[in-house]
This record gives structure tokens, C-alpha cells and sequence, in this order.
């Protein structure tokens, strides 16, 4: 039923093209081309391109600060003997209690912890990251990071740190 209702409806636009003189069907083609042009600019490339430069100004801040995390010293723990003293999780867990952020922690062993950051401005999460990382004493193993597409707005980061020694 539905493709007979697109056959009328094509055999009623094609006689109403033909129904027209040849000076007006190409003043519509014209304006057909002009409306599409500028939808297709102001849909579609315009804020690609927007996109574009944002991301070309951020994505080197942020790889430089994820190679940073990944290839820290280990000599930059807090208290070695506490940190030592306590399995990664625990440590891990005082210092989001202590900037006040909750955030869920999955032991995957004694040295490894798996951890989900609440939802944060990207810049936040990796400056949060680089804090954990830098007191704990551990190294960014893995990293997954989801941003929505507005600069301002969210990003949710799953991260893997792992503590040698």
C-alpha cells in the first residue's frame, strides 16, 4: 500500500513539473540547488568545521598529557611506606575522599585498580587523573575516554592504573 502511495504521489509531481514552462522550471531548479547549498553549509559543513578546529586545539593538550601519565616516574609517591602499606584500591579511594569526588573503583588486583570517574569537563578529569596518578604512585595503563560533542559538557573516563612494588 505504502509503495502505491509513493507512485501517485511521484506520477502527481511529475505532471505538476511538466504542468510548468521551461522558464519556471529552471528558476525551481535554481532555487532547489540554492536551498540545498545552504543546507547542506549550514547543517552540515559549518559545524563540522567548527568541530574540527576544536578538536585540533584539544587533542594535542590531551595526548600530551595522557603520555605525561603514562610515562611517569614512580619516585613521586606521596608516602611510600603508606602507599606501600595499602593496596592501590584503598589509596586510590582516600585521595578521591579527599578532593571530595566519588568514583567507582574495581579491584583487579592488589597493584591494579580499574576506575570510572563521575562525570567531568575533560580538562578536570585528566587534571584529577594526573593528581591520582602523580600521589598514588601508579602509571595509567589503560585509558578510555567518551566526551560529548559541546566543549563545555561532560566526559566519562574509565581508567586502569596499575602500582609496581
Amino acid at each position: 500500500m505504502n509503495a502505491k502511495i509513493m507512485h501517485d504521489m511521484k506520477e502527481k509531481a511529475m505532471l505538476w513539473w511538466h504542468a510548468r514552462s521551461p522558464r519556471e522550471r529552471s528558476i525551481l531548479l535554481a532555487w532547489a540547488i540554492i536551498a540545498t547549498i545552504l543546507l547542506l553549509w549550514f547543517a552540515v559543513l559549518s559545524p563540522l568545521g567548527r568541530r574540527i578546529d576544536q578538536l585540533e586545539k584539544r587533542v594535542p593538550e590531551l595526548e600530551s598529557k595522557l603520555y605525561a601519565m603514562r610515562a611517569q616516574p614512580l619516585n613521586h609517591a606521596r608516602a611510600p611506606s603508606a602507599t606501600s602499606a595499602a593496596d592501590l584500591r584503598s589509596t586510590l579511594f582516600g585521595l578521591l575522599a579527599e578532593k571530595k569526588i566519588s568514583g567507582e573503583l574495581r579491584a583487579l588486583s592488589a597493584s591494579r585498580v580499574e576506575l570510572r570517574l563521575p562525570e567531568l569537563p575533560m580538562k578536570e578529569a585528566l587534571e584529577l587523573l594526573e593528581f591520582l596518578r602523580r600521589e598514588s604512585g601508579a602509571r595509567v595503563v589503560v585509558v578510555n575516554a567518551k566526551t560529548d560533542p559541546a566543549p563545555a559538557t561532560a566526559s566519562r573516563l574509565v581508567v586502569e592504573l596499575e602500582r609496581t612494588s
